[in-house]
């Protein structure tokens, strides 16, 4: 067996990595985002060394926010957010009609991350901060406008893949890199700032040479890494100051960068923002999707808080399975005082036997579902799982100086708030109902902001009632403020200063992108119209033209009629060209009629949309018969009728002539009922049938509903045992569509039919409890067979 020199041939060249970034008179502190232990030593490292200014790994164009950051105020987690609109055309080619490219990036804080913690030393200690990350637009341009990934998570994905990491993971038993973190640095125990900074420096710089090298030129680390040392080195010089007087706080990664004097890319042009916003401890993590997200920000703030008030990881632990519990409870796990302290034993138990020092929160976990959990985690312990890692996640939003002031965008909304008199939204939590009628003008005013700010995607009021075909000109909202409300201001910036200038410009955006889709361009002029909009309303008016001449889809031709359909009925009040809009509704019409046929055998994922398009046009030809042509709805749906090869499409295609009239009850009967005779294969299509019958029927189930029962009726009885097992389901699924008066209505056609006068009687049951176990054990009875079938 070989010397371990042998089994490590880069552990001479690690160590002497490490001894020189850490002799260097530059004080070198390497850190991992949101680590509350890494934030400690960070702490007192900063305090010991007093340096005049402290350079952090974060964006250059919200340095100057760094007061507002520290603000007493000023609450985490916060998030501080720069924007690029690509004014010059560098990352993507200015185009006519096409909107200028605009990028975003977000950077997090909690209380806990040792970045947020450096600067709030830093204003402490009276020291200057710089932020020396390459800015994001320049990473884009490197990407060439493709997506960037967040660097924090490609660095912590190139460490699992080195030799080091994975040798050690091996070793150790360790899971994931979050498993490694908390085992080697988050509970570990090091007995100062220094002994942490060389252990940290020391598993960066072997997980740095034992990757990939040509990685760190493909993904950008080392364009990054340039402009970091051209940042430092200027700075200094520009300040007079040497290098022992300042701290460099970055990745660990980066304690290794290459010093070479090499130019860093260049920071395209362009118009940018910066700005500190609100966050929350679930954007924060990784399942809100944040790349470099932490799995559990509520649990490390436990951890952080324990170590502030001088205890230890046990501390917060116990603190994390009191939140877990309460979580669970809530969501309906019945645990028990027994069930903690079995918890907490076994957590440590786990501690031991995988050697640490402390419980990490993978032992809590682990825990949790060995003695919670009765039967497979996957699935029995899926609610106890989702509610010990919300737990683990937490709810906390924070909170910003006002001294920071309001962007543009985020200012006008405040103030329509306050003009459109809709003051109670700023109430907390507090929901508001509101009823418009846009004929007046606050309530007008009203609409168009609202659909201003859905166009923008602020979440501050979604319509629950509006326009349609039959309700023109009311509509309701429900309304409540909340801190996402102004996260999604602050991401659209660079859209526009007011309401209206960014709901404009995301409309513009969406409209370049659409082509000849029909539904689309009306759906856009319909919200132009919304939103108050003209001059985009008057482009649409020629768009929509275009679109439905080029348009082939019933579907997407029938959804723009029900479009037209609203706008021609607003046409008074909006100032809109009513006979342009009669003229294009009715072409719509005819076009979507004539490509019925062509619908009838599509694929079963597109039937719901063949089937929207047909009541969609029903519906139309019934509230208007005088504008559209009937006889020509009528020759295409009996076409489609006669050429689909679906059941379920030729259900709904003589469901809907009953609708309009030209079927009557007694023919759809006819049809049910000519099942009865087919040959099996053909009768276990029934229930598809019916279910397309029913589907589209309104009116024809009330006027033929004892026709239909006695069809159903003969169906049933010719069916055998395994035909009726067939089309059991589609027949369910068939009066599942039904409205609850429908339903009703059926069952009183049943019992006429089997001589019960009185249909009421038998919908009122005894109400003894005896009389509700009985039915209960029926229904479990008929379930316990229906599954035998294989139809439940």
């Amino acid at each position: 067996m070989g010397s371990e020199a042998e089994a490590h041939p880069w552990e001479e060249r690690v160590g002497a990595m490490v001894d020189a970034v850490l002799a260097d008179a530059l004080y070198w502190f390497p850190v991992r985002h949101h680590s509350p232990n890494t934030a400690r030593h960070l702490r007192e490292a900063m305090r010991q060394r007093k340096p005049a200014v402290v350079f952090i790994e974060g964006p250059p164009d919200a340095t100057a926010l760094v007061p507002y950051v520290v603000h007493p105020d000023t609450r985490p987690p916060i998030a501080l957010y720069t924007s690029f609109r690509d004014d010059q055309g560098v990352l993507a080619p200015l185009e006519e009609g096409q909107p200028v490219a605009r990028f975003a990036a977000w950077y997090p804080l909690l209380a806990c991350s040792p970045e947020y913690v450096a600067m709030r030393t830093a204003h402490e200690l009276g020291a200057d901060v710089v932020f020396i990350d390459l800015p994001h637009q320049a990473r884009t341009a490197l990407a060439e406008g493709a997506e960037v990934p967040d660097p924090s998570r490609e660095v912590e994905e190139r460490i699992t893949r080195s030799q080091f990491y994975q040798g050690l993971a091996k070793a150790a038993g360790y899971r994931t890199f979050d498993e490694t973190w908390d085992a080697l640095f988050e509970v570990a125990t090091h007995e100062d700032a220094e002994s942490f900074r060389r252990d940290l420096a020391a598993f960066c710089a072997a997980a740095r040479l034992t990757g990939d090298p040509a990685e760190l030129a493909l993904d950008g680390t080392i364009a990054r890494e340039r402009h970091m040392w051209r940042t430092i080195t200027t700075e200094l010089a520009s300040r007079g100051l040497g290098p022992e007087q300042a701290m460099v706080v970055c990745g660990g990664f980066h304690l290794f960068l290459e010093r070479d004097g090499a130019d860093p890319p260049p920071i395209p042009e362009g118009t940018v923002q910066a700005t500190v916003t609100p966050f929350s401890y679930f954007r924060t993590s990784d399942r809100s999707g944040y790349g470099a997200g932490n799995r559990a920000p509520r649990y490390y703030q436990r951890l952080w808080e324990a170590l502030e008030a001088g205890k230890g990881p046990d501390d917060a632990l116990l603190d994390a399975l009191q939140d877990a519990f309460g979580a669970a409870r809530r969501a309906g796990e019945p645990l028990s005082s027994a069930d903690a302290i079995s918890v907490a034993h076994t957590a440590r138990s786990l501690a031991a036997l995988r050697r640490r020092p402390h419980a990490l929160l993978d032992d809590l976990h682990d825990a949790i579902v060995t003695c919670c959990c009765k039967g497979d985690p996957r699935t029995d312990g899926k609610r106890l799982v989702e509610a010990i890692t919300r737990a683990a996640v937490g709810t906390a939003v924070g909170k910003v100086t006002p001294t920071l002031g309001r962007l543009p965008l985020v200012a006008d909304v405040h103030a329509q708030i306050g003009e459109l008199e809709l003051g109670e939204l700023m109430e907390h939590e507090r929901v508001v109902v509101l009823d418009l009628d846009r004929r007046e003008p606050l309530s007008a005013r009203r609409s168009a902001f609202l659909h201003r700010l859905v166009r923008i995607g602020v979440p501050l009021a979604h319509r629950v009632q509006g326009p349609s075909i039959g309700t023109v000109f009311r509509e309701r909202w429900r309304a409540s403020w909340s801190p996402d409300v102004e996260q999604a201001l602050v991401e659209n910036v660079l859209y526009g200063d007011t309401v209206e200038a960014a709901a404009a410009a995301k409309l513009a955006e969406e409209v370049a992108g659409i082509g000849s889709d029909a539904s689309r361009v009306t759906a856009c002029w319909r919200g132009a119209v919304d939103m108050d909009l003209p001059t985009l309303a008057e482009r649409l008016e020629e768009a929509a033209s275009t679109a439905l001449d080029e348009d082939v889809r019933a579907s997407s031709l029938a959804a723009a009629m029900v479009d037209l359909s609203v706008l021609r009925r607003q046409a008074g009040f909006r100032g809109l060209r009513a006979e342009v809009l009669a003229e294009l509704e009715a072409r719509a019409f005819g076009r979507a009629c004539f490509r019925l046929p062509e619908a009838a055998n599509v694929p079963d994922e597109e039937q719901p949309d063949v089937l929207t398009a047909l009541t969609a046009l029903a519906e139309a030809l019934l509230a208007d018969p005088e504008t559209h042509d009937a006889a020509l709805f009528e020759a295409n749906v009996r076409s489609a009728a006669g050429d689909t090869r679906s059941p379920f499409l030729r259900g709904a295609f003589l469901g809907v002539l009953g609708e309009i009239r030209v079927v009557p009850p007694e023919a759809l009967a006819a049809a049910v009922s000519a099942y009865a005779r087919a040959p099996a294969d053909v009768r276990g299509e029934a229930g598809a049938f019916l279910e397309g019958v029913f589907a589209v029927s309104r009116t024809t189930l009330m006027l033929g509903a004892d026709l239909l029962v006695a069809a159903v009726d003969d169906l049933l009885r010719a069916c055998e045992p395994e035909v009726f097992r067939a089309i059991l389901p589609r027949m369910r699924h068939a009066f599942e569509r039904l409205h609850a008066r429908q339903r009703d209505g059926f069952a009183e056609a049943v019992a006429r039919r089997y001589g019960k006068a009185d249909a009421r009687a038998l919908v009122t049951l005894p109400g003894s409890l005896d009389a509700a176990v009985v039915m209960a054990r029926l229904d479990a009875k008929v379930a316990e067979i229906l599954s035998a079938w294989g139809a439940a």
